[in-house]
């Protein structure tokens, strides 16, 4: 309970009543009480107002807000691939055996019985535990859990990915802020990049109408920003099935834009010039990934993202592609460091 907010009701309800009684001496902790219960009724009323607001609803209350719109948050899912396990000819893998990531301790259960002929055979599997902990780079997955009998080694040759996590409260926000200021009616552009992402390969994507029943798609793959001709392919094939209306569709991939960034600045003296380059190229990447599809950068902003890296000091003379000034881009165009220049601040 906010104390000042009760004495200010207090307050005022004392003057209240000696204003409009003869007797000033009306007990002030009789006002106290009455302004107690008013603050907690206000208070109480802020927060029920509080939970059923996207802008400020969290967890359940959140999701129920999201439901209301027809918008459920995104749950983590399970990494699911291959591994190849080694053993006598003839053993019988069944589901549900269980192998083991030691650079994690994740645990995967294959999800399919298979005999080995060979002396090993490929099996599927999936991680017990959902979201991203559950993908590996090749060879990760190392052992068995527990001891089969016939069954000597394992090891996934390839990686496994595609799991996510689940949506976080403020991802969630911005999705179902960005429906709301953003209605989807008619095939409108907001559709076009919605409809885009329904394939599962597919991480942002970019409308833009050109006119004249003319339509660019413009998308990125996930796990690298550029999209293959298959997946370019597969977003085509699905919304040109889909659609009703006579729309010239064109899906196209982001390109890179080569960025040689020259600065002038003093580096913290935990780092040395090659680890500040490393920050900085990580910062600054994805900061222009966050911004994909902006086409103009400010220079002030790259400037900041810059100074926010632990390794620099002090900055001058930022340089973009031997420029002073906004990276100006096209909308297809996504903003890559290629090389980094510092000096020192003279």
């Amino acid at each position: 309970m906010n104390e000042q907010v009760v004495n200010e009701i207090t307050d005022r309800l004392c003057e209240e009543i000696t204003y409009n009684t003869s007797s000033g001496s009306f007990a002030r902790d009789i006002c106290r009480s009455i302004a107690i219960e008013l603050a907690l009724e206000n208070a109480d009323y802020e927060n029920q107002l509080n939970t059923r607001l996207i802008d400020t609803a969290t967890g359940v209350d959140l999701e129920i807000c999201g439901n209301d719109k027809g918008k459920n948050i995104i749950e983590a899912t399970y990494a699911v691939g291959t591994v190849k396990i080694t053993g006598i000819n003839g053993t019988i893998i069944k589901k549900g055996t269980l192998l083991i990531n030691n650079t994690n301790d994740v645990i995967y259960e294959t999800i399919e019985e298979k005999s080995i002929t060979n002396v090993s055979t490929t099996v599927m599997v999936i991680s017990k535990t959902p979201g991203k902990i559950g993908n590996c780079s090749a060879g990760q997955i190392n052992a068995f859990k527990e001891i089969y009998p016939g069954l000597t080694a394992v090891t996934n040759d390839t990686e496994i990915s595609g799991a996510i996590d689940r949506e976080t409260d403020d991802e969630y926000r911005k999705r179902l802020i960005d429906y709301i200021r953003k209605p989807r009616i008619s095939w409108n552009k907001y559709v076009f990049e919605d409809e885009a992402k329904v394939i599962k390969e597919v991480d942002r994507a970019k409308c833009l109408p050109l006119g004249g029943g003319n339509v660019k798609l413009i998308i990125t793959e996930k796990n690298t920003p550029i999209a293959t001709d298959e997946v370019k392919q597969k977003v085509y094939n699905y919304i040109n099935n889909k659609i009703l209306s006579d729309i010239n569709l064109a899906v196209e991939s982001v390109s890179i834009f080569d960025i040689n960034l020259s600065i002038e600045a003093e580096i913290n003296q935990d780092y040395n010039i090659e680890n500040a380059k490393d920050e900085i190229k990580e910062a600054l990447n994805s900061y222009f990934f966050i911004n994909l599809f902006e086409t103009r950068l400010l220079y002030f902003d790259i400037a900041n993202t810059i100074l926010n890296c632990r390794s620099i000091d002090k900055l001058s003379d930022l340089k973009i592609n031997n420029i002073k000034d906004d990276l100006i881009l096209t909308e297809d165009k996504l903003a890559t460091i290629k090389t980094i220049t510092i000096g020192g601040i003279e």
